[in-house]
């Protein structure tokens, strides 16, 4: 326990949350008083963990997560196995969201605004407040929500019903655009949902599918399944169009960098192709005509012979998946390229196969900025008397030019329902805390036929005087004359269920064991209609397939503003550990930068860390140049997500807003807001920065760290790039076995200088890695911190190289040509300690702090560390990181997070990936409980449980029949360095399969 906690919250969290979790996965609502922990209740034993399903609120996308808690405190999150999206794993936003409870800036009680400036006030007296504010507007109500679940939108417009006023729901990443595309092509007003596994071919017009693109964890795993080359499985190519390559691009077979705004006219060009071909393009078939490859290869900036072979592999390779363009692409004719996109699918005959629009109406965030354009239109007129704010923050999502604050100010009484006081609470006359997810019930419905619940799993911290959402909204709602049907949300949400129970397999027992059930496993599948695959029908509005027109000088260079990885809409920007991580393409962390191919800034003076204006005809920022292949030369990217002025100590004055550089303008006819509009320059300022970047190279340098097998093209006589297996890559003479240097079930090999143990008597723990599953997404990272209390360095520690992470993901650049369409080659290694079997740290350290445990373990004794910095010196992994101050001191909460588990290290202490060795032995304590050894598959370290892409393993490699043994004898696995320095790593690299030569020169 950290000294920051108090003795007395220690007790008050141990008493009261652990007789909350006293009914495992069920409410903790019925604790009204302290039970003094001399009594422990009957299912929490101290020291064992307490789990939870529920379901990540971080995002709309809504995995399921299992949550850790501890005496009644929330210490980890991971990703629910049962869940048919998240299926075990978890991203790094969601991973974050444990910091997000124990958020120290927090709202600790009601505020009430007099003379500009906030004072605390009680809830009765905000509550009577609001209760005698919204009876005198009623008829003039107006409700802003962002995405939320089921019960809660419906809780919602009970609520906009009940005051006489409307709804409008509103999300900065919305996909208007593509739900509008659905409507035009297919007559289904949904968003579609997209099946990556069963993809034999895919193409991405500039979606963000792994990072922030509807459905992240679940379309990571699923790219995972078609393109990973497991030994008998199949490669389903992926190529990527786009200006710029986000961590999705990087990951791509192939990069066709085609100019911005040219989607839709690429994708109906290879449609023509396939159309002429034999598909059936249905009312498109003259569309198609005025399309063809040579025309549009022009105005792509791409030969027409890649367009033709292009389209020609997606039609021959299976069933083909297109998408995108996604938020980043969001133009003036975004519509016109989703939809272009559409009909490449139907016309391939994907529809129905990798791409299904089964009808629901939470299937996707979709609400258009044209809903909320009409509410400021009514608030700045004066005609909303009363506007209530949940969920979202456009004061900070808009462009400063949109006017939010103008009209914002023109409501009679602003309340906003808020965890912390962002730009658009700060704004407000009244501000009524509400609690975290972590606090409160709520349920969602991300995929028709998928019900999830979400539950409290502690009471509330104690910090904070916060109530639900859903409890103050129903509660107005009842004060108001309306009908709730419950005294609470937790009652209102079961009896919304009533129907899910109606409709599920269980539907024959009791509701009170289903809903226990539900509780248990987080998530209740019904059954769905199997729909008819729809057909193409023609335009119902008028659409432009051409490239768009852009703001600004056309000698400016294109500005693409893409959603972060890591906080997304900037909703996650105050989270340290996002803050801290480091971005996974450009490697940097805390700040800001734009991105800028290196020959255009070669042509205008610039150097990597430069200062320069970013402008265009709306704004100006001031950030840092980054320079980066992976983008066309006549284009530069910005970040969201950065830049809060009110948000927080972690995310206030870091970076800047790149929506000061956008317009304010609605596309036609989605009613989505524009955000590639404009062309900007870059002026430098004469000043630098040093980079807060763990970037230590992007280059090899023949050093043979992340290795490659060749499956593909140039090798392989008659091999046209389509989905074929290992074996018949093999047969073709794609690649031969990779000789190695001994057994790797042997440990320690010959030569070792430790861990000389009886291999009957202990096992050898080892990890398997396969950089063909790896795309660089770093939940690993997020998910290591979070369990085992790696502490946030803070971002001038950073710049002097001083960050504590356990695992480091290099990233190096084996082939990027922005220039022409061709093979690309980027390569993501996570990097941790490799736990030797001759461990070079061991032999150096003077007080033997640095040891080898009879199971192979690289161990590290911290009260023995005396901070000589020996064995880092030492290591050739450079994977051991010293603790230079008390990083670990953190304000209160914010200490709540740490895992009780691990020891929470102090400075002058040397530290490094320990494998996780709390649950290690946790695994090996149950099974001798149970009687029985332990089996391969019950040891799952926090990287490993986390990845979606599967990419991790981890087991005893003296059992032949586990997986990290088998995996391990793979012709395709290697160990970093070894044969060279003879370290003998207990972490075995499984090269990466590519479909193009592997370069000469060691890569």
């Amino acid at each position: 326990m950290s000294e920051g906690l108090k003795r007395r919250d220690f007790l008050k969290v141990l008493g009261v949350g652990g007789a909350g979790a006293s009914l495992v996965g069920c409410s903790t609502e019925k604790v009204e008083r302290l039970i003094p922990y001399v009594v422990p209740p009957e299912e929490i034993t101290p020291g064992i963990a307490t789990w939870y399903a529920s379901t990540c609120g971080e995002c709309a996308a809504g995995c399921g997560i299992w949550v850790r808690t501890r005496e009644g405190r929330a210490v980890k999150l991971e990703g629910n196995p049962n869940h048919p999206l998240s299926r075990g794993a978890l991203c790094s936003r969601g991973h974050a969201s444990l910091q997000g409870l124990y958020n120290p800036d927090r709202i600790t009680a009601p505020l009430l605004k007099e003379n500009g400036e906030f004072r605390e006030v009680g809830w009765d007296e905000a509550l009577e407040l609001l209760e005698q504010q919204a009876a005198q507007a009623r008829g003039r109500f107006l409700l802003l929500s962002g995405k939320t679940g089921p019960s809660l939108a419906a809780a919602q417009e009970l609520l906009a019903a009940a005051a006489g006023g409307r709804r409008v729901e509103y999300e900065a990443l919305s996909e208007a655009p593509l739900r509008e595309a659905a409507r035009i092509a297919f007559g289904t007003d949904v968003v579609p949902t997209f099946d990556f596994a069963s993809a034999g071919f895919i193409l991405s017009f500039g979606a963000d599918f792994m990072e922030t693109w509807l459905s992240p964890v679940e379309y990571q795993r699923g790219f995972s399944h078609a393109n990973a080359q497991d030994e008998g499985g199949g490669k389903a190519p992926f190529v990527f169009l786009g200006s710029r390559l986000s961590l999705t691009g990087q990951n791509a077979d192939e990069w066709v960098p085609i100019r911005p705004g040219s989607e839709a006219a690429v994708a109906l060009a290879l449609a023509n192709v396939i159309a002429r071909e034999g598909g059936d393009a249905g009312p498109y078939q003259s569309l198609l005509q005025a399309y063809d490859p040579t025309s549009v290869a022009a105005q792509a900036g791409v030969p027409e012979s890649s367009l033709v072979e292009l389209a020609r592999r997606f039609m021959s390779s299976g069933p083909g998946l297109a998408v995108g363009p996604g938020v980043q692409g969001q133009h003036r004719h975004a519509t016109a390229a989703n939809l272009a996109v559409l009909v490449l699918n139907a016309v391939a005959g994907s529809v129905g196969r990798t791409v299904h629009l089964t009808r629901s109406d939470l299937t996707a965030p979709s609400a258009p900025f044209a809903n909320l354009q009409a509410s400021m239109n009514a608030m700045q007129a004066g005609e909303v008397g009363l506007v209530m704010v949940h969920g979202t923050n456009p004061a900070y999502s808009l462009p400063t030019s949109s006017g939010f604050q103008a009209a914002f100010a023109g409501a009679g009484f602003r309340v906003a329902l808020a965890q912390a006081l962002d730009e658009t609470a700060s704004l407000a006359d009244l501000v009524l805390p509400e609690s975290h997810p972590l606090e409160c019930w709520g349920d969602s419905n991300p995929r028709p036929g998928v019900w999830a619940l979400q539950q409290p799993v502690m009471q509330p911290v104690p910090h904070f005087q916060s109530r639900p959402a859903g409890d103050v909204i129903l509660g107005l709602a009842a004060q108001l004359g309306a009908t709730t049907g419950a005294d609470n949300f937790r009652g209102f949400v079961q009896g919304r269920w009533s129907q899910v129970h109606a409709a599920s397999s269980r539907s024959g027992e009791a509701f009170d064991a289903f809903w226990r059930e539900a509780l248990r496993s987080g998530v209740v599948e019904t059954s769905t209609p199997v729909a008819a695959v729809p057909a193409l029908r023609a335009p119902d509005v008028a659409l432009s397939f051409d490239p768009p027109a852009f703001d600004g000088d056309e000698s400016g260079l294109h500005l693409v503003v893409y959603p972060s990885p890591r906080f997304g809409d900037g909703r996650s920007a105050n989270r340290p550990w996002l803050q801290e991580l480091p971005d996974p393409v450009s490697k940097i962390a805390w700040h800001s930068w734009v991105e800028v191919h290196p020959e255009t800034g070669a042509e205008l003076g610039l150097r990597e860390g430069d200062m320069v204006q970013v402008r265009s005809a709306h704004g100006e920022v001031e950030v840092p140049v980054w320079l980066y292949p992976g983008i066309r030369r006549d284009t530069v990217a910005l970040s969201m997500g950065s830049g809060h002025e009110d948000y927080g100590r972690y995310a206030d004055g870091q970076g800047v807003n790149a929506m000061t550089l956008l317009p304010t303008e609605v596309e036609r006819p989605s009613g989505a807001l524009v955000h590639m509009a404009t062309r900007v320059t870059l002026e430098p300022t004469g000043s630098r920065l040093r980079l807060a970047t763990i970037e230590g190279s992007s280059d090899q340098s023949n050093r043979n760290v992340s290795q490659a097998v060749q499956a593909g093209v140039a090798a392989v006589a008659g091999y046209d790039g389509g989905h074929g297996t290992l074996q018949e890559l093999q047969g073709a003479g794609g690649f031969a076995p990779v000789p190695t240097d001994g057994s790797p079930t042997a440990f320690p090999l010959p030569g070792a200088r430790h861990g000389e143990y009886d291999p009957e008597a202990h096992p050898r723990w080892a990890m398997a890695i396969d950089l063909d599953k790896c795309t660089g997404c770093s939940a690993c990272i997020t998910a290591c911190q979070s369990e085992n209390n790696v502490p946030v360095v803070g971002e001038a520690n950073v710049r002097m190289g001083r960050d504590m992470g356990w695992i480091r993901l290099e990233r190096f650049y084996d082939h990027v040509d922005a220039s022409a369409p061709g093979y690309l080659d980027i390569r993501h290694l996570p990097m941790l300690c490799q736990h030797c079997g001759n461990a070079p740290c061991e032999p150096v350290c003077p007080v033997y702090a640095a040891y080898h445990t009879p199971e192979g373990l690289n161990a590290q004794v911290y009260n023995r560390c005396v901070g000589t910095r020996y064995c880092a010196n030492n290591c050739p992994y450079k994977v051991r990181v010293f603790n230079w101050h008390r990083f670990t001191e953190v304000p209160e909460p914010l200490n709540w997070q740490y895992n009780p588990d691990v020891t929470v290290r102090s400075e002058g202490v040397m530290e490094k990936c320990s494998f996780c060795v709390q649950r290690i032995r946790e695994a090996q304590n149950r099974a001798v409980l149970e009687g029985r050894g332990v089996r391969d598959g019950d040891v799952v370290p926090a990287c490993q449980q986390s990845c979606p892409a599967e990419a991790i393993v981890f087991g005893n490699i003296r059992d032949p029949q586990s997986r990290v043994a088998q995996l391990s004898e793979s012709e395709r696995t290697y160990r970093v360095l070894d044969d060279l320095i003879n370290t003998q790593p207990a972490v075995n690299y499984l090269k990466k399969v590519t479909l193009h030569p592997v370069e000469s020169g060691g890569h």
